[in-house]
């Protein structure tokens, strides 16, 4: 984050105070009670480890609904930390990773909802890891919303839609970092993508994971 984006964040914040996105106690875009609420989940999608810091139900699924769709970035920060946090987990426990890649959104899509959620958690859990952010994977065509798929049309929607920027990331080990993962078809094309570019290992972060 720029010390432009900050101060602007800061503004915003005393003009309109956060109110938690779970419980709606002022003070905390989403609370440290509601973000003790989540446990971890660690499921694996074909060759990719996926780590979410909570199940998508309750004041979590609220959270990313309000990030996503209620423009509300702020909330970026509560839950990019919950992202980095796992990450640094893991880098404790002896995994290797090198950099951090968001699962970004196409062009269109960002410019229509003002700012990348994915970036945006990716920037925060960069800065909770020290590992550098590296924008090296991108969506070739926006497809429908996810979210209003089923489990086939989902795979279909996302098959090729990504790109990775050619070496960028040869030798890496990566985390893809995204809000929600349901099927995992948007992280395995997303992975695949980044293997093309050149790295050499590839686990999956995100925010919620949806049963």
């Amino acid at each position: 984050m720029t010390l432009r984006a900050g101060a602007l964040e800061a503004i915003r914040d005393v003009l309109v105070p956060p109110r938690c996105a779970g419980c709606r106690v002022a003070g905390a875009w989403y609370c440290v009670e509601c973000r003790d609420g989540s446990d971890p989940i660690t499921r694996t999608l074909g060759t990719v480890a996926l780590t979410a810091t909570g199940a998508h139900e309750g004041p979590l699924r609220d959270a990313i609904h309000r990030l996503k769709y209620g423009n509300e970035p702020g909330l970026a920060a509560e839950l990019g930390a919950l992202v980095g946090s796992c990450i640094a987990a893991d880098l404790a426990r002896g995994i290797r990773m090198d950099a951090i890649v968001p699962v970004r959104l196409h062009p269109s899509r960002e410019r229509e909802r003002g700012y990348d959620q994915a970036h945006a958690l990716a920037l925060v859990a960069g800065r909770a890891t020290g590992l550098p952010v590296l924008t090296a994977v991108h969506r070739l065509r926006s497809g429908l919303a996810q979210a209003t798929l089923g489990q086939r049309e989902r795979q279909d929607n996302v098959r090729g839609a990504f790109a990775g920027v050619a070496g960028a990331l040869r030798g890496l080990r990566v985390a893809l970092v995204d809000d929600v993962a349901t099927t995992g078809a948007t992280l395995l094309d997303a992975a695949a993508a980044a293997r093309a570019c050149g790295a050499r290992g590839v686990r999956a972060y995100v925010v919620a994971f949806e049963e």
